[in-house]
Order: structure tokens, then C-alpha cells, then sequence
């Protein structure tokens, strides 16, 4: 990408991560399938992106896919953390890649009482997994009301300051 056009020469970085999610999703026991959430559903993503999934446990699984969820981690992660586990219903696992992406993917039962909003795309499993969701009007981040990690925290005011920096460029007059 090019600080003055903000075009984009090559793919995204996160669509490797992205890529083999799907592939480890696919082939899991325990998982039906994952839905894209955030700007990557939106089709809005830039550099800075996170990727936001929400993985699809299979009935009955749930326990044995929480205890295998580092291996979600699948192009590798500098840190991660978990957040919000109901027992036996969902839970949220997050990292960092060795490629500074951050991945928040939920983990959920379809009777777990997770609402799904828009937008979002389903990208592995049955194309009508969204279908097994209740459905809900879009989410505001505060709406939330959760403690955010301090790692969440820096990658998020990372995000900010790399967007605010590329509008000055893109703004500014050529010298």
C-alpha cells in the first residue's frame, strides 16, 4: 500500500490468517463451521483490520472444542487470552498473530443464546449456519459493556493512530 493513494497492491495481510481459519474449521470434529463478523463481513477491511469470527461448535461439543481452542491459533500468536466463558456454552478466545492480527473468535453452541448481527458471512460450513442464530440489530462495541484486555486496549489505539496518521497523508497536498 502507498502512504499517499492508500491503494492496496497486495492482498491484505490477514487474509492468510483468514484463509487457514476456514481450513482448520473445515476439517475440525468438534466445530460446524465459522461466520466473518466486523469490517471483513462489511467488506470494508484496510491494513489495520482485526479479523472477527464466530465459530460454530458442534451440539454436545462445546467442552472438548474449548480445550482445544489454542489450536484456532493457526498461523501462530505472539499472546492471547480468553474472556466471557459461559461453562459449557461459549467463550471467546482472542490472540495476536506473529503478523500483529488480531483475531477475535467466539466460540458458541447455536443454543448457547448467542444473538448474531449484521453483517456478517458465513465462510466455512453449511452455508445456512447463520440461520442457526437468533438474529439481532447491529452491536456498538460499548453496547458491550465488557473489560476490554490491556493487550485489546494497545491494539486498538494502535488501529486508531495508524488510521488517523494515513487520513493526514491522504490529506495533505503533494510536495
Amino acid at each position: 500500500m502507498t502512504a499517499r493513494s492508500g491503494q492496496t497492491r497486495s492482498p491484505l495481510r490477514q487474509l492468510a490468517t483468514l484463509a487457514a481459519l476456514v481450513e482448520h474449521t473445515s476439517a475440525s470434529s468438534v466445530l460446524d463451521g465459522a461466520i466473518l463478523l466486523g469490517s471483513f463481513a462489511h467488506g470494508t477491511p484496510d491494513a489495520a483490520s482485526d479479523l472477527d469470527l464466530l465459530v460454530c461448535v458442534r451440539d454436545g461439543d462445546f467442552a472438548t472444542a474449548w480445550r482445544q481452542r489454542t489450536a484456532l491459533q493457526v498461523t501462530g500468536a505472539v499472546v492471547w487470552w480468553d474472556q466471557h466463558l459461559l461453562p459449557d456454552r461459549m467463550g471467546t478466545h482472542k490472540w495476536i498473530t506473529n503478523d500483529l492480527v488480531l483475531v477475535e473468535c467466539l466460540l458458541a453452541a447455536p443454543d448457547s443464546g448467542v444473538r448474531l448481527a449484521p453483517p456478517y458471512r458465513v465462510v466455512a460450513g453449511d452455508p445456512g449456519l447463520a440461520e442457526r442464530f437468533t438474529a439481532r440489530p447491529p452491536i456498538q462495541r460499548a453496547e458491550l459493556g465488557l473489560d476490554i484486555h490491556p493487550v485489546e486496549r494497545a491494539y486498538d489505539q494502535l488501529k486508531e493512530v495508524i488510521r488517523s496518521h494515513r487520513k493526514r497523508l491522504l490529506q495533505a497536498p503533494n510536495k
